[in-house]
């Protein structure tokens, strides 16, 4: 299958914002494990910038899954125009294998070593760690695994059929009432369903969208514009207004996706990017980054909190950490499934 450069890159940087949008928190809790490195601070001007560099890991929250899902939804389409499923039992066998089977493996062999030696679930007892992992209650990245692999299964029906604008309104329906739901073993699928089938329509649209990049130069930084116009007026609506907040950080997620998306067909146009070894090793392995990557950061917080004392919680502290998190847990990360695929070979697919 011929590849497409603006998908390639755009991968690559949802990885990147992914990994960046996790290397501010010093905070997490559940009744299924946490950390909370954050009540040390004291510091004012700590303080101030802990909470800078939360408001901009909330920013890219708006955006930056939805973005995830939407490209899956636009590469799966990619295959169903070209019959690649034509039998769901073939496409949920294929699934299961590529997105249950690493969620259930790197969740037990993985995810849950790192955690306990970090101390995540000091408070709680092994049994009800494992619980809260396999089924989501405990704070798991690895969610967006089990939901795609529901969101498939849904799709398979719903992309055989034209979406026509009374199934993108049902479809719209269950995404605002996910939110209904607290466990996220329902609500992570109904609510991302939508953004994989915004993902399909706009690969059906792809080149119309990019023919306007090519023509009207002012749209991607008008997209800018509009996003941080909507970015103040969520901000200036009281939470009282759910609804209206729910239609406002769609639109943000869509500004967000758009911007990002008008970057990457921009960035496609440069050959030496795609060219680089650096962008290939990121493209071929960003799963497997986004797998090791995440539970590295409750490790780097606490070795740094156990050696360096107060240092993360001073503001030259915070500073180094977003940064140290960042590139540690990127290239670790990558590093990690580099190694993965050598010394296991035959289960390399893991992680593809």
């Amino acid at each position: 299958m011929k590849r497409i450069n603006e998908y390639d890159i755009l991968k690559v940087l949802t990885i990147i914002l992914v990994v960046l949008s996790h290397t501010t928190y010093y905070k997490i809790s559940s009744n299924y494990g946490g950390i909370d490195y954050q009540h040390l601070l004291v510091y004012e001007n700590s303080i101030f910038l802990y909470k800078v560099f939360d408001k901009i890991r909330l920013v890219l929250y708006y955006f930056h899954m939805p973005l995830f899902m939407a490209l899956s939804g636009a590469l799966f389409y990619t295959q169903v125009q070209k019959n690649k499923w034509v039998s769901l039992a073939d496409l949920m066998k294929n699934k299961f294998k590529r997105l249950m089977i690493p969620f259930f493996l790197f969740t037990i062999f993985y995810t849950l070593p790192i955690k306990y030696f970090s101390s995540y679930f000091k408070d709680i007892g092994i049994i009800k760690a494992v619980i809260g992992q396999l089924f989501l209650l405990g704070n798991s990245h690895l969610w967006y695994l089990y939901a795609l692999f529901i969101i498939f299964f849904i799709s398979f029906y719903v992309l055989k059929k034209n979406v026509n604008i009374y199934i993108f309104c049902i479809i719209y329906m269950i995404h605002l009432m996910s939110y209904l739901f607290n466990f996220i073993v329902i609500s992570a699928p109904l609510e991302f369903l939508f953004w994989f089938i915004v993902g399909s329509l706009f690969e059906l649209n792809r080149k119309i969208y990019n023919k306007y990049l090519d023509e009207i130069k002012y749209l991607f930084p008008l997209l800018l514009l509009l996003f941080l116009i909507f970015l103040w007026f969520n901000n200036s609506v009281g939470s009282e207004l759910k609804l209206l907040k729910r239609f406002i950080l769609d639109i943000l997620a869509v500004l967000g996706s758009s911007t990002c998306y008008s970057i990457a067909y921009l960035l496609s146009k440069k050959t030496n990017i795609l060219n680089s070894g650096g962008f290939k090793l990121i493209l071929v392995n960003g799963l497997g980054i986004y797998i090791f990557s995440d539970s590295l950061n409750y490790l780097i917080l606490k070795i740094i909190f156990e050696s360096t004392g107060n240092f993360m919680f001073l503001p030259i502290g915070i500073v180094i950490m977003v940064i140290l998190r960042f590139i540690v847990t990127l290239f670790l990360g990558l590093y990690l499934t580099i190694m993965f695929k050598k010394f296991f070979k035959e289960y390399r697919w893991l992680v593809n």
